[in-house]
Parts: structure tokens; C-alpha cells; sequence
């Protein structure tokens, strides 16, 4: 169904009440595998740096100022359609190079490389992989183009364009929507399929020719009603779809009671200069527990208000999704969207990317050193993601390097699952005798496995009005009781011995190095400790499954 605005009246677009959707066919897209940044931004020449990614998403957690941003715009950029010229684009480059004089200055370049392919599509002063005209040898990358339209790249900045930006005034998202959340949806037009965001762009120069013929005019009635078209269409798709997400997002006080659009028409005037467009408007009419709200950004909180620009934006990817072609990538960026959004609100983001957006390639970063733990503890099981960890390069005493020196990120790879990637760096640090170290990491794999099963399988836990006070003895002695009980009794057998063999270690490991007295303890049971924390993880989650059996 098709609901086209009039050409002056304002359009009330309502979702279809008719028969539901049919489901898209999944389709396998192209991965990215890895991306290289050199001389871009935080990022100084002349060695590169490379992230591999494996076709998995990302999770990036990265302190204030070491990079983390460059990391969100060299994806945003790379994948990008608002430069429309290569000359725009080389100019574009130019300006994100890193500011600092040093030996790899002049040879900024992004470079990606998509799995299944063996050379990576680049990006450098020789011109951009949407160009037509720019490397002698590669054609423009068909990939790389559609990815830049179909891709979802935000940023707290972007959210405030929905909300805060408006003033006390009506929300106007008309340009949100042009350029951000449906710049890729296909508007017919003269018989064959074009997107928004193009219509738009080809709409712009025209009121400003010297001489305007009728056919001129009739021109741009017919590129208006094309655009005024798609745009009604899309908007009639888009509410519904943001109105689920919203209740995913667990803010099903909220409701998208309508979007009206104005409907875009030219404003003739025989001067030039008072040309103009007009209707260039799409107003969100919201309700907040059944009560109207004209001004939603000067009521509704901080959290509402980030849940409703992200239920907007992802229901917008929802909806141009649906004519993906196979050989477009789905990229999902995120930089910090969830600042706005306390603890208990974040969850259900990751859990909505799971539900509506399983097949698409997310790169999450935060400097939230909190809620990067919680996300990693949730997703610690998933074989499809993956952990970099970002650091200011430092100098060996610890300070800050040089204003004048080649400053670089310091990228740390690491698991997705905590509890191994403690054990692994306890490992390391057992390996070059620091002992004291070790047996830290050893005991934090050991706090996080009992969590683990703690969550998994809703064991109660002795409460503490403070967490921080919350112990290993305290966990341990609460799964030992949910073992002794018809719920957890049949998975005992299985764990009873490495329980020991780990309390063992506690009594000679994992309490000792918390004090400056010295302990003298032998290499062997350092190891042991570790292998004894390795054992525990292992048979948590190989006896006792996340989900409770199915009864017959």
C-alpha cells in the first residue's frame, strides 16, 4: 500500500493495518575481514595498523584519546555517498589526515578487505573505490558503493540530531531522513527504481538555472512527485517498525503515534534568488503514556529520547534492508550511542542487534570501561564476535609522549570471553615469573566463571547492599548449594572434582598475592592454579547447559 502526500496539505502517514509483511529471504552478504588504517587521523604513519576482524562483529573499547573515534570514521568515510566527485573525495581525505609532522606524512590511506578476497580495496590520494575514474587498474567497487548507501553509522552526535537540536520548537527530521535514515530507499521514477538520496541531489541545482523552460518545470513536478512518493512510502513502512523496536528496547511507554510529512513542492519565483523548495518536513507526533507530546525533546529524558532516535534510525536500515542486493555489505557502526542510556538500558540494545539485525556486520565501541565488560560478559559465548581493546601510546615511564613525536594508538587484541583472556595473560605472566600478577588474573577468570554459571542457570546468591563486597566464597557456596538441589544435583558429578581441585587452589594461589608479604611459592603451583581455574571454565560449560533440558 502506497500512500502518496498531496501536494500541499500536510500527509498524516499510518502504518498498514492490513496483512503483515512476508519475511525477507536471508541472503549471505560480503564480511568484512580486515581494515587497515594508516596516517589517518589518531592514527600517524608510516606503519600501518590493521584489524582483523574475520568477518566477526566488534566490540572496541578505547579510553579518551586513543583513537577510538578514528576508527568509527575511517569505516563511516570509507563507506561513504555525501562526496559526490572524486575530487570531493581526495579533498576529504586530505583533511583527515593526522596533523602531526612525521615520516609517513602524505601517505594517509584506508584500506579493506572483504572475505574471500586476497587484495584489499584502498582507499588513498589516487582516488576512492566509489570512483568511476580513479586507480588506472580497478573499476569502481560495487561493494563498497551499495555499503555506503545500506550502511547505519552513528554516533552520539547523530542522535542529537533527532531530538536536541531542535530547539522548543516542532522536530523537524526531514534532513535526518534525506540524508541518514532513508537516503537508500528506491522511489520509482520514469519507470526504473532510484534512491532518496539521489532524487534529492538532483533536485537541488534546478531551481537555480538561469533560464527555466516549461520543460524544466515539468522536470522538477516530476522529480518531486517521484521523491514525495517514495518518501510517503518509506514513512508509511518506517513507523511500525520503530514502534517494535521501541518496545524491544523496553520503553513500551513511548509511542510513534504518527509521522507527518508535508510533502516537498518548488516554490516558482521569476527571481532566482527566492527559489526555493517548500514542505521539506517531517514532523514525529509522539505519546507518552497516552498523553500527547507536541515538543518530545523538552519533556521526555535523556534515555527515552536516545531509545526513540535509535528505534527510529534502525527501523529506517529495517526497511531499506528489505532490497538488499546479495552483493551489499550490512554494516552497523556504533560510537557511543549508548552514553545516554544507564546500565540497565544497554542490554536490550544488544539484544535488539541480535533479534533484527543477526545478519549484518556490527562494530561496537565504547570508552565505557564498565559496559564494555557487561557486554562482553554477555556475549562471551558467541563464536561471532570479537574484542580490541585501545590504549594511548605512552612512553616507558608511563607519560604521555612528546607533543612533537609520531603519537600512536597502542591496539590490544583480545577474546571476546573474558574468563579466557584472563587465563591467557595470567598464562603470560606465569611465563616470565611474575607470579604476583598471574595469580590476579587467575582469581578474576575464577570470579567471572562462577558469575557466569551464577546468570546462566539463575542461581541465587547471598545479597550484598554493596556488589564490591560480593566474594568468590560467597558464589562458590551458592553453586554448591543449587548443586546439592533437584535442580542442579544431575550436573555434580561432572564439576565435583574441579570444584576441589580449584578450592585447593585458593587455599595456595588465588588469596596470597593480595598483601606485601612475601609468599614462597613453588612455579608448579602457580601453574597449577591456573590450570585448576581452565578446568572449572571448561566443565561449566561443557556439563551444565545454558538452557534447562526439555521435559518429555
Amino acid at each position: 500500500m502506497t500512500v502518496v502526500a498531496p501536494p500541499v496539505a500536510t500527509a498524516i502517514i499510518a502504518p498498514v493495518t492490513t496483512a503483515p509483511a512476508v519475511a525477507a529471504t536471508a541472503i549471505t552478504t560480503p564480511k568484512i575481514k580486515n581494515f587497515t588504517l594508516c596516517d589517518f587521523r589518531a592514527f600517524a604513519g608510516p606503519e600501518p595498523v590493521t584489524f582483523n576482524i574475520d568477518g566477526k562483529n566488534l566490540l572496541i573499547y578505547g579510553e579518551n584519546g586513543a583513537g577510538k573515534s578514528s576508527v568509527f570514521h575511517a569505516l563511516d568515510e570509507f563507506f561513504s555517498a555525501s562526496k559526490p566527485t572524486a575530487q570531493a573525495r581526495k579533498k576529504r581525505l586530505a583533511e583527515l589526515e593526522n596533523i602531526f609532522p612525521n615520516p609517513g606524512k602524505g601517505k594517509v590511506s584506508i584500506e579493506v578487505t572483504f572475505e574471500g578476497d586476497a587484495a584489499p580495496v584502498r582507499w588513498d590520494d589516487q582516488g576512492h573505490p566509489a570512483d568511476t575514474k580513479g586507480y588506472p587498474a580497478q573499476p569502481a567497487d560495487a561493494r563498497v558503493v551499495n555499503g555506503a548507501y545500506r550502511k547505519a553509522a552513528l554516533d552520539y552526535r547523530a542522535l542529537l540530531d533527532t531530538n536536541y537540536r531542535h530547539g522548543n520548537g516542532a522536530v523537524n527530521l526531514f534532513d535526518v531522513f534525506v540524508n541518514v535514515l532513508l537516503r537508500d530507499y528506491p522511489a520509482a521514477h520514469n519507470g526504473k527504481q532510484e534512491r532518496l538520496f539521489d532524487l534529492w541531489r538532483r533536485m537541488q541545482p534546478l531551481p537555480q538555472m538561469n533560464r527555466m523552460t516549461d520543460a524544466d518545470k515539468t522536470n522538477i513536478q516530476a522529480l518531486a512527485k517521484s521523491f514525495n512518493d517514495g518518501m510517503a512510502e518509506a514513512i508509511e513502512a518506517l513507523w511500525p517498525k520503530a514502534n517494535a523496536i521501541l518496545k524491544d528496547l523496553k520503553w513500551e511507554d513511548v509511542e510513534l503515534s504518527s509521522l507527518e510529512f508535508a510533502s516537498v513542492r518548488f516554490n516558482w519565483d521569476r527571481l532566482r534568488k527566492n527559489r526555493r523548495y517548500l514542505g521539506c518536513e517531517i514532523t514525529p507526533k509522539l505519546k507518552f503514556r497516552e498523553k500527547d507530546l507536541p515538543t518530545p525533546q523538552t519533556f521526555l529524558n535523556e534515555a527515552r529520547l536516545s531509545a526513540l532516535a535509535l528505534a527510529i534510525y534502525f527501523g529506517g536500515r529495517q526497511i531499506c534492508a528489505e532490497t538488499l542486493q546479495a552483493d551489499t555489505p550490512r554494516l552497523i557502526i556504533l560510537d557511543d550511542v549508548l552514553i545516554g542510556l544507564d546500565q540497565s538500558n544497554r542490554m536490550p540494545v544488544l539484544r535488539m542487534l541480535d533479534q533484527h539485525f543477526a545478519d549484518w556486520q556490527v562494530v561496537l565501541l565504547t570508552h565505557d570501561r564498565v559496559w564494555y565488560e557487561m557486554a562482553r560478559f554477555h556475549l562471551a559465548d558467541r563464536a561471532d564476535w570479537g574484542a580490541v581493546e585501545m590504549f594511548e601510546e605512552k612512553q616507558p615511564d608511563g607519560t604521555p609522549m612528546p607533543i612533537t613525536g609520531v603519537v600512536r594508538p597502542f591496539v590490544k587484541p583480545t577474546s571476546i570471553d573474558a574468563i579466557a583472556a584472563n587465563i591467557a595473560t595470567a598464562r603470560k605472566f606465569h611465563g616470565v615469573n611474575e607470579y604476583p600478577a598471574a595469580a590476579v588474573h587467575a582469581r578474576v577468570a575464577f570470579e567471572l566463571s562462577l558469575k557466569k554459571l551464577c546468570e546462566r542457570k539463575s542461581i541465587p546468591v547471598r545479597f550484598k547492599a554493596d556488589p564490591r563486597e560480593l566474594n568468590t566464597e560467597d558464589l562458590l557456596s551458592a553453586i554448591e548449594t543449587w548443586l546439592n538441589s533437584s535442580k542442579g544435583s544431575q550436573f555434580k558429578q561432572h564439576v565435583e572434582q574441579d570444584i576441589k581441585n580449584v578450592k585447593q587452589a585458593r587455599k595456595v594461589v588465588l588469596n596470597q598475592f593480595s598483601h606485601s608479604t612475601p609468599v614462597n611459592l613453588a612455579d608448579v603451583e602457580v601453574k597449577s592454579a591456573i590450570d585448576a581455574v581452565e578446568a572449572l571454565q571448561k566443565a561449566f560449560k561443557d556439563h551444565i547447559p545454558t538452557k534447562e533440558a526439555a521435559v518429555p
